[in-house]
């Protein structure tokens, strides 16, 4: 296995698009990896209410969702790598602003959700102009690995990234590590403009953005596996929501709550490491059935969060929660990029993301609605319940458990 790995990796980075797209993408991740903890613990010790940072992080989401299909359009419209070079510096400014706004103490809630919803406006072009961008940067015959290798490089910042964040706050303000995310993003971009622009491979036929934007749909519609497994994702992500507010409010009133948090989340990042590195190895002959069972593996942390266990089990669930997330997403998105025509494959993957994050604004709303009146413990667990029924009942569509992929790609019905 790792000499084959091995041996993928560096046919990956000696072709030049692609180191180029990959470098500037992990640029942009260290700082995001460090973003959730700091981003959690500054609204809360700022403002001190659970509710502020659900409605932080859902004026990011409804705008992300609201302008996803949008970004779509736009990248099948355009080059992709100079759509992604705006997106990235308008991050930039908004999470440095961010920082600056919480060092000096001068924060209110219109703020904050003010600039997240720009950071989500920005991240709904990012996107997809992003997988539209990997199709076209991977060496010819590795798509999956280009896939795998780009997850892998996220993954990793995300296992380290939340432990860094969380010593870091033992010594440092929020605002300093917000900052350093916003000097990522510009990075990236910087990165990016070492891409020459690429031409569209087939002219966009249809005239207008609304009949473009039918034309994705069209194309979305014509696979009962690719809408089902929309509809699947999107319940999926109404759910799975609730870790995101309920685990740092268990932990910010204990002492060294942040750096506890921060090793959990480490855990999660590691399994998401764990998990690519199976996609980068391995071809599994039926990847969405495959992928549909190993994300029942994010249920037992939800579970465990709802009781008084030790930090180790805890750790070790949110492993298992990481691989869940990690397996089943590249090989989702490597099925899309493999099925779908490039000319149309943006406005697809911003309706895959439209109809994967389109309920989790509800989530967290749910959540931060109910937590007072059933308690989180309850929460947690109707969560993990949801998963466990969506997962089966999404199985039921025949495509989804034998859809297949050979080894140059083409998926067999």
């Amino acid at each position: 296995m790792a000499s084959k790995v091995l041996g993928n990796v560096v046919k990956l980075l000696s072709h030049q698009p692609f180191r180029v797209q990959f470098l500037a993408s992990s640029t942009s991740m260290i700082g995001s990896a460090l973003t959730p903890v700091a981003l959690a613990f500054g609204v809360l010790n700022s403002r001190g209410e659970i509710s502020d940072l659900g409605y932080a992080l859902g004026a990011y989401s409804v705008t992300q969702i609201a302008f996803m299909a949008v970004g779509g359009v736009w990248a099948d419209r355009i080059p992709r790598q100079r759509l992604m070079m705006v997106a990235d510096s308008v991050r930039g400014c908004t999470q440095t602003t961010f920082g600056l706004l919480l060092l000096c103490d001068n924060t209110n809630l219109w703020s904050i959700m003010a600039l997240q919803a720009f950071t989500g406006f920005a991240s709904s072009f990012n996107f997809p102009a992003s997988i539209g961008l990997a199709l076209a940067t991977a060496p010819p015959g590795l798509l999956q690995e280009a896939n795998g290798l780009t997850s892998l490089a996220r993954n990793v910042a995300s296992a380290i990234g939340p432990v860094a964040a969380g010593a870091c706050l033992a010594i440092v303000d929020p605002g300093w590590i917000l900052i350093v995310d916003g000097i990522t993003f510009f990075g990236s971009a910087l990165l990016l403009s070492r891409l020459p622009s690429t031409r569209m491979a087939v002219k966009l036929v249809s005239p207008t953005f609304l009949a473009s934007l039918a034309g994705g749909w069209r194309e979305v519609s014509r696979h009962s596996w690719l809408w089902t497994g929309i509809l699947y994702y999107a319940i999926f992500g109404m759910a799975i929501v609730s870790y995101q507010i309920l685990g740092p409010s268990i932990f910010i009133q204990k002492t060294g709550g942040g750096l506890t948090w921060g090793v959990i989340a480490g855990g999660l990042g590691a399994g998401q490491v764990l998990g690519t590195l199976v996609t980068v190895w391995l071809h599994a002959r039926k990847p969405l059935f495959a992928g549909r069972l190993a994300m029942l593996g994010a249920t037992p942390l939800l579970l465990l969060l709802s009781f008084n266990v030790s930090l180790v089990v805890l750790v070790l669930a949110a492993m298992l929660a990481g691989i869940a997330l990690s397996f089943p997403y590249t090989l989702w998105e490597t099925t899309i990029q493999r099925s779908v025509p490039d000319a149309v494959l943006a406005r697809v993957s911003s309706l895959d993301y439209l109809g994967s994050w389109l309920l989790q604004p509800i989530g967290m709303l749910l959540t931060v609605t109910f937590v007072d009146d059933v308690g989180g413990r309850a929460i947690l667990m109707i969560s993990a319940a949801v998963i466990v029924v969506s997962t089966f009942a999404s199985l039921l569509n025949r495509q989804a458990r034998t859809l297949r992929s050979t080894e140059v790609g083409e998926p067999l019905y």
